[in-house]
């Protein structure tokens, strides 16, 4: 397990405006939290945290956290980082969290899928349902990551947590039977086929074609009618 080494400085006032005009000078505001230690505000050098996060072990990685006055050195852990809603670079607060090397803590490790599924090659489609794992061991024995191998899959097989092989000093806390990886069958979209026009009886059909000139005009029938009545004794 990595470990690496921060400078944090006291942090006297609080709050978003505050917050705002540090990260403005390259600092990231944070909070030291622990055992039998009141929460503790402090900045850190964006770049040094930056730094540390981009070790293998990532947000799992150990860090000797000192005080640049001297009164504090210890050794934390990240518990909670948060970053920028545009820019995931950007890291707007950090959370430390003491711990001791001589007793176990629950954290997260990714899982790292090596190969290419059979049944990926045959047509199917690999679906991934877990990413990472709940782990609990010591502090120094945090796997960087845990390795999935996919290749024999082949379609509508699946790998479950109880199929992992981890180190012995490490409990995995995930449930058993929860599936990480499977091989699926691909999905076939049906073409539709527009339904045939529905047939007109051919007695409609033949008024729809009578020409419109054998209608009688109105007033053509209105005179028929005259001559009728004249006609009648």
């Amino acid at each position: 397990m990595e470990r690496v080494q921060l400078t944090v400085q006291r942090r006297a006032a609080v709050g978003k405006n505050v917050a705002r005009k540090l990260r403005r000078g390259g600092l990231v505001p944070g909070v030291v939290y622990g055992r039998g230690l009141d929460p503790l505000p402090v900045t850190v050098d964006g770049k040094a945290l930056r730094g540390a996060l981009h070790t293998h072990a990532g947000l799992n990685v150990l860090i000797d956290l000192a005080l640049s006055d001297g009164e504090l050195a210890k050794t934390v852990m990240i518990k909670q980082v948060q970053r920028g809603v545009f820019t995931r670079e950007t890291i707007t607060h950090v959370d430390f969290h003491t711990i001791d090397l001589t007793e176990t803590v629950e954290t997260r490790v990714p899982l790292t899928f090596l190969g290419t599924p059979k049944g990926v090659v045959d047509g199917g489609v690999m679906e991934v349902h877990l990413r990472d794992l709940l782990v609990e061991c010591l502090p120094t024995q945090i796997p960087e990551s845990i390795d999935v191998d996919v290749s024999a899959l082949t379609v509508g097989q699946s790998i479950h947590v109880s199929d992992l092989r981890v180190p012995a000093d490490v409990t995995v806390l995930t449930a058993s039977g929860e599936p990480i990886v499977l091989v699926a069958t691909p999905k076939v979209v049906e073409e539709v086929v527009p339904a045939a026009p529905a047939e007109v009886p051919a007695a409609e059909a033949a008024a729809e074609a009578k020409p419109a000139a054998e209608a009688k005009p109105a007033s053509e029938k209105g005179k028929a009618t005259e001559v009728e009545e004249k006609e009648k004794p």
